[in-house]
């Protein structure tokens, strides 16, 4: 008779360590609960996962990007070619972000990007990687009598692979040499001497 009450015991124990509670309870260790109740584990998440914040890649910004090209006279509209003359060939995995431009000294020449035929690329929003260089154009006309030439300055911003490609871009940085030389008007609007 022992033997039987301890067998129904037993018995009774596994059972209601199988039964489901229904009263809220905590579900069993190591199962899922889904609203779909599969049991199953969540499945993976698809986009990348962020183990270390992002590392950013060397950059660098030049005041006066060394650039050089021809310019093309027409009475008082000038165009300027701009060409790269820094590190030749732009390290791959380099990208050159072209700033906006600027003259000095100021107040002899405005913007005129007209000054340049249709189909020539502007300089607005340009890059230049190693794999796609090319030049771009920058118009202006004349606006004020000046006696000195009027250097065309474009800041740039490099992103590069390594550190030694941005500091081969500085190394040897002469800036601009492109010049827009100023012509005598008959009717200026205003005198620029040669301190600007």
């Amino acid at each position: 008779m022992r033997e039987l009450t301890v067998g129904i015991a037993m018995v009774a124990v596994l059972l209601a360590g199988c039964s489901d509670t229904n009263d809220g309870g905590t579900p069993t260790p190591g199962v899922l609960t889904t609203p779909d109740n599969t049991g199953e584990p969540a499945p993976e998440p698809t986009s990348p996962e962020s183990s270390q914040a992002p590392q950013q890649q060397p950059a660098i910004e030049l005041a006066s990007a060394p650039i050089g090209g021809n310019v093309d006279v027409d009475g008082s509209k000038q165009c300027a070619e701009v060409n790269w003359l820094g590190r030749n060939p732009i390290p791959d995995g380099t990208t050159i972000k072209l700033g906006t431009p600027g003259l000095d000294p100021g107040g002899v020449f405005d913007w005129d990007q007209s000054s340049c035929a249709g189909d020539l690329r502007p300089c607005t929003d340009v890059q230049w990687q190693s794999s796609s260089f090319q030049p771009c154009y920058v118009g202006v006309r004349q606006v004020a009598n000046g006696s000195k030439d009027v250097s065309l300055i474009i800041p740039v911003a490099a992103t590069c692979a390594s550190q030694e490609d941005c500091d081969s871009l500085a190394n040897g940085s002469h800036g601009s040499q492109i010049t827009f030389s100023p012509d005598v008007l008959d009717s200026p609007t205003t005198e620029t001497s040669a301190g600007g």
